[in-house]
């Protein structure tokens, strides 16, 4: 079994006006997200929904980020083009740049056992790189296709891919 996890496709990254909001278009990450989305869920595979969900006290607010996707504000909702795989997801909330720090995801990737983790969204220098890191050392198989993440900063994309390919032993593509 694959597991596709999605992180941090919000509103407060992926549309203009948050405090965290990207620089760059995530349009062709969120239709390469949904098809791969759909496909995987066709063959039975798992999706998996990894999303900011701060409380006002969180660790990384005000040190080093900003107030961000706060709990019950539209900025912490997954976006609209996305939403509709979320019933046939998994959505696990997270309050740091960690996708497993008390979020459920370790018990749950455990019991599935996935031959594959990949990973998509954003942002591929700060969440994106906790995620590959963690699900390494971690002994899990993970692959990065270029067309489905976006770093905060747009010149530092092949920075980090080839980190995660070169120094954490992701599958980049």
């Amino acid at each position: 079994m694959k597991v596709l996890i999605i992180i941090d496709m919000l509103n407060g990254f992926c549309r203009s006006g948050y405090p965290l909001s990207l620089n760059s278009s995530t349009e062709k990450v969120e239709q390469y997200i949904q098809t791969r989305a759909e496909y995987l869920l066709s063959e039975n595979s798992k999706v998996i929904f990894v999303c900011d969900n701060h409380r006002p006290d969180d660790p990384e607010i005000n040190n080093p980020y900003p107030p961000h996707c706060i709990q019950g504000t539209t900025e912490a909702e997954i976006i609209d083009s996305l939403r509709p795989l979320a019933k046939n997801a998994i959505i696990l909330p997270k309050h740091t740049l960690s996708i497993f720090y008390q979020t459920g995801l370790d018990a749950l990737l455990s019991s599935l056992n996935p031959s594959v983790v990949e990973i998509v969204g954003v942002c591929t220098d700060i969440c994106d790189l906790f995620a590959v890191y963690e699900l390494r050392i971690r002994g899990y198989q993970v692959f990065v296709s270029r067309k489905g993440v976006l770093p905060y900063d747009p010149k530092k994309q092949n920075e980090f891919l080839d980190y995660f390919k070169d120094k954490l032993g992701a599958n980049v593509d």
